[in-house]
């Protein structure tokens, strides 16, 4: 059984039209580090710390700090849980991140073919 803070409660209660994102105070974003449950991750934006807490259901809990605010969401897919959750949440959940890196890889494959 899986154990959460109210503040992963807040987030994990979602509607189905949101990820349920919401700011948190810097000490629920401590309890929430302190726990052992969130693994360093990456996203958007770029300067800022990114951790996840992978669910048993497939899906994640995506903490993202910056400078003075931690903000946490819901995320249907996992992107480590595998390759075929990495694809799903890059085409659902990181498109824009997705298209980036698309871009940045036919670009280098450009420069490399001359």
């Amino acid at each position: 059984m899986e154990l959460f803070t109210d503040f992963e409660w807040r987030v994990l209660r979602h509607d189905r039209f949101t990820n349920g994102e919401q700011e948190g105070a810097l000490e629920e974003i401590d309890v929430l580090l302190a726990s052992g449950l969130y693994e360093k991750s990456s996203g958007t934006p770029v300067g800022a710390r990114h951790y996840r807490r992978s669910l048993t259901d497939g899906s994640c809990l995506h903490l993202v700090i910056g400078e003075g605010t931690g903000r946490l969401h819901h995320d249907t897919f996992d992107p480590h849980a595998g390759p075929f959750s990495l694809g799903m949440h890059l085409t659902h959940e990181a498109r824009s991140e997705a298209a980036t890196g698309l871009a940045l890889a036919l670009t280098l494959l450009r420069l490399l073919s001359r």
